[in-house]
């Protein structure tokens, strides 16, 4: 949406009203025209990192079936070290749990 603001200034953050305790929050439209894109090759970079996320356990917890899921996914968008990744992961993983990784990244290139 353009010209969202008087002062040409863009979105600004609430002044007042309730916080919360979590500091201020966004009001405002961001104008899509003046987005910058996201490079193409950032997504595989993106999809892998996911992967490598679930299979180091950053989050505390290992999940070799998102970790498969993200891998496949990056390898389908040309991130040709996922492949060895999966792989490795595939390794560890029972014929269930691979399926189910793939079923997730089938759904998941569905919701696209």
């Amino acid at each position: 949406m353009r010209d969202a603001f008087a002062d040409g200034q863009g979105p600004r953050p609430v002044q007042g009203g309730e916080q919360n305790g979590r500091g201020r929050m966004f009001q405002g439209c961001i104008d899509l025209d003046m987005a910058t894109p996201v490079e193409a090759s950032a997504i595989p970079d993106v999809l892998f990192e996911r992967g490598l996320y679930w299979a180091s356990g950053r989050s505390g917890v290992v999940n070799l079936v998102a970790a498969h899921k993200w891998f496949n996914l990056a390898a389908t968008k040309g991130r040709a070290d996922a492949i060895a990744l999966r792989r490795e992961i595939a390794a560890m993983m029972s014929e269930a749990e691979i399926a189910k990784a793939q079923r997730e990244a089938r759904a998941w290139i569905s919701a696209q």
